[in-house]
């Protein structure tokens, strides 16, 4: 190793080394409000054919996984992250990791149609765990401090259980889910006021899922139902969230 690799080297640990003190570790809590897009959103087909056979041409219950997972309301969450800042000059640069929670109801046309049907309308969960990068340019005003931030990670999608008494035998028929976890993304602008509180806008793509039955679900279908099902496909859910982050900085 020639005399000016050795300074090299001896320059960028000093300046790793200077980097690593300066780094500030902050945790952040996060009130979440998320608009749904994307099918997560969509219109409930109400000209259907359900696992049945049968073919409906107006709004019924339940949805079954043909129809499922779409008609989400705007929801609302907690996020958590953990992250570290590091001054490069102009501004700072963060890398974070974060996990988030978006509850989202299913809209009242639907809801309703439950209760009519003596059961229960099914809830939407969506869980992303991602890590990434903010960048926080620093020298615009003195408590005004604009960032920009990207992520990307897996998301957990869960749909709660759909129930509704049979009006013909008057037994109570329970459907479960059990979507996959996705590739999901997130990118969002906003601005610190001060140190310890942010607001911004987001968009998280949280992926396609694939939506099954659970098996006890499926064990409960009669011969015929399993058949119909059998020789149906899958159906897939793209999922998306618009949302409005309100920051608080530890």
């Amino acid at each position: 190793m020639n005399r000016i690799t050795k300074v090299l080297c001896l320059t960028a640990m000093m300046a790793l080394m200077g980097s690593a003190a300066n780094a500030q570790f902050r945790q952040s809590i996060f009130l979440n409000g998320g608009l749904a897009t994307g099918q997560f959103a969509s219109k409930v087909n109400t000209n259907r054919v359900d696992i049945f056979g049968v073919t409906f041409t107006d709004a019924t219950v339940p949805l079954y996984r043909e129809e499922i997972g779409k008609a989400a309301t705007p929801g609302f969450g907690l996020g958590y992250r953990a992250s570290y800042r590091f001054d490069v000059g102009m501004g700072e640069v963060a890398p974070f990791v974060q996990a988030d929670v978006f509850w989202n109801f299913i809209k009242s046309e639907w809801s309703d149609k439950y209760i009519q049907a003596k059961g229960k309308a099914p809830n939407y969960f969506n869980i992303p765990v991602m890590v990434g990068v903010s960048y926080l340019y620093d020298e615009l005003w003195n408590d005004i401090t604009p960032y920009a931030e990207f992520g990307v990670g897996a998301d957990l999608f869960i749909i709660g259980s759909e129930k509704i008494v049979n009006p013909i035998d008057g037994k109570t028929y329970t459907y479960s889910y059990k979507p996959t976890v996705a590739l999901s993304w997130m990118f969002g602008v906003g601005t610190y006021f001060g140190r310890h509180v942010s607001a911004g806008v987001y968009y998280y793509g949280l992926g396609k899922h694939v939506v099954s039955y659970t098996t006890k679900t499926y064990n409960s279908f009669n011969e015929i139902m399993k058949t119909a099902i059998d020789k149906g496909t899958v159906p897939t859910r793209t999922v998306g969230e618009l949302a409005l982050r309100i920051g608080f900085h530890f």
